[in-house]
């Protein structure tokens, strides 16, 4: 689970990108399989972590050096499929 080379904004914004997607994905598979009580969950974790990935966002924009997309990407992809 490394975000190493990024920024510490970077390194939040990673770790925000990535639970988005995983909850994403879960909110997908609950409407998929008709669980509608998991998809109320899901989608209620997902509203606040899609905040939290905003604030994560606008806080990159205060640092002093660049987040590189690439990298942020990188890392999100780490941390979403640790196993690769």
């Amino acid at each position: 689970m490394s975000t190493d080379g990024l920024t510490p904004g970077g390194q939040r914004l990673a770790l925000h990108y990535a639970r988005t997607l995983g909850l994403v994905a879960q909110v997908a598979q609950a409407a998929e399989s008709g669980d509608y009580p998991a998809l109320s969950d899901f989608a209620g974790a997902l509203s606040t972590a899609a905040d939290e990935l905003a604030a994560a966002a606008s806080f990159v924009t205060t640092e002093g050096s660049a987040t590189s997309p690439r990298g942020l990407l990188l890392a999100v992809h780490r941390l979403v499929s640790p196993e690769e």
